[in-house]
């Protein structure tokens, strides 16, 4: 049709704009697995507080059991 106003194609400058992209997915993929490891952390850890606060409390109520059997056997 009217070839005269098709701009001709710059292969070097699709070559660099893929590159750049290419770049930018390969930012992306590696954000979303530090992302998804981050998160297995976090659910870890958060196990493993809720672990120890169970366990803080056996703790807490043996200490005031003992306590309580200290201050009958004072009196």
């Amino acid at each position: 049709m009217d070839k005269k106003r098709e701009k001709p194609i710059d292969l070097e400058k699709i070559k660099s704009i893929k590159t750049a992209f290419d770049d930018s997915m390969k930012l992306l993929e590696k954000s979303i697995a530090e992302s998804i490891t981050n998160k297995q952390k976090l659910q870890v850890m958060k196990e493993d507080m809720i672990e120890a606060n169970k366990k803080f409390n056996k703790a807490e109520e043996c200490l005031d059991s003992l306590k309580i059997k200290l201050n009958y056997l004072k009196k």
